[in-house]
């Protein structure tokens, strides 16, 4: 199940995956997810070791205590973002102004600057979520558009190719493809790329 289904699933403990390196506030922030209700997988000291924990663990969110963001910390959540997002939320005791743009990038949805109250780590955590979701939505709609815009064009060229080859017109090239798609049981982009790569040789080779 992947960490938007399970986030959209109501549930009464959720999973969080800690990382600092100062103690005290390490301390803090463990007390305060306690007893907000979340259920510590680990608690980490290493950054370098944060996307093969997120990984192992699998965390509905990742909390991080900081001083403030590193290049380390930063790679690792662009590479956590990049292949097994999931909500993050930065407590750092000092302000990043010029690493804003870096940090959301990077896929934080949550940034507080030198405030941990125990009593505003939910709603805190809760807001990051509903970030998360939204533009992880979002990046699937916009993932799913792309993939559809690059199937038509492979689907337009490979009629334009057959129309060329057999001399056919535009909706009996469409109709020729559909009907390859539906023998083959599979997609239209599919078949009409392969249609491409077949009758692209066929060219080179007359």
């Amino acid at each position: 199940m992947s960490v938007l289904s399970r986030l959209q699933i109501s549930s009464s403990t959720q999973s969080v995956l800690l990382l600092d390196i100062d103690p005290e506030r390490r301390l803090a922030l463990e007390r305060g997810l306690v007893d907000s209700g979340y259920a510590l997988v680990e608690k980490l000291t290493d950054a370098s070791k944060l996307l093969l924990k997120v990984q192992q663990y699998q965390p509905d969110s990742l909390v991080i205590g900081i001083d403030e963001p590193d290049t380390i910390i930063l790679q690792q959540l662009r590479l956590i973002h990049d292949t097994c997002p999931v909500p993050v939320v930065m407590f750092a005791e000092k302000e990043a102004p010029k690493l804003i743009k870096t940090i959301v990038k990077a896929g934080v949805n949550g940034f507080v600057v030198n405030d941990i109250q125990a009593h505003r780590i939910r709603p805190i955590i809760d807001i990051a979520t509903a970030r998360f979701i939204e533009s992880h939505k979002l990046r699937i709609e916009l993932e799913d558009t792309k993939t559809q815009l690059e199937g038509r064009k492979l689907i337009d060229r490979a009629k334009g190719l057959l129309m060329a080859h057999r001399n056919l017109s535009e909706d009996e090239a469409y109709r020729a493809i559909r009907k390859m798609a539906m023998d083959k049981g599979k997609p239209l982009a599919e078949v009409a790329d392969t249609l491409i790569d077949v009758l692209t040789l066929l060219e080179q080779n007359t």
